[in-house]
């Protein structure tokens, strides 16, 4: 997998819709769609302009493998070992904190399980971190292929 390196990815947590990196993005690559703030990269110069106006630090740098559109985010639970690095805020494997720690029965026996916030998949910029820093490589992301 080569990695290319993206000059920044948006927490949406973080992101309290002020604006401002809007109005400092002079190559207009920071956007909305469907209320979740976006960068366009084939647009950003990586000025990190955006990162220095952003009053709640919800702009990072990062690095992304790609830039294609995520379709779904696949746990392998007889892979996963509930490290829970996926869920914690402070590790921030997820920038937009889609993972949680849910209940599950099998077989007349709850057990403990990581799940991905599928209703929220817009907010997932595809940054593959979750996928690259899982110990266990239990998280896939599941990508359009077109």
């Amino acid at each position: 997998m080569k990695e290319k390196f993206f000059p920044i990815q948006i927490d949406q947590n973080q992101c309290i819709k002020c604006e401002r990196c809007v109005r400092a993005c002079t190559e207009k690559a920071i956007y909305f769609k469907h209320g979740i703030r976006q960068v366009d990269y084939s647009k950003c110069k990586a000025c990190l302009t955006c990162v220095q106006v952003c009053p709640r630090n919800a702009i990072v740098i990062t690095s992304v493998v790609s830039q294609q559109q995520v379709l779904t985010v696949k746990i392998e639970h007889e892979r996963c070992n509930l490290c829970l690095k996926c869920v914690d805020r402070e590790v921030k494997l997820c920038p937009n904190n889609l993972f949680y720690k849910d209940k599950i029965r099998v077989n007349d026996k709850e057990i403990d399980v990581i799940k991905f916030k599928f209703k929220e998949i817009a907010k997932c910029q595809g940054c593959f971190k979750c996928e690259l820093s899982c110990p266990e490589k239990a998280i896939k992301v599941i990508k359009f292929e077109g």
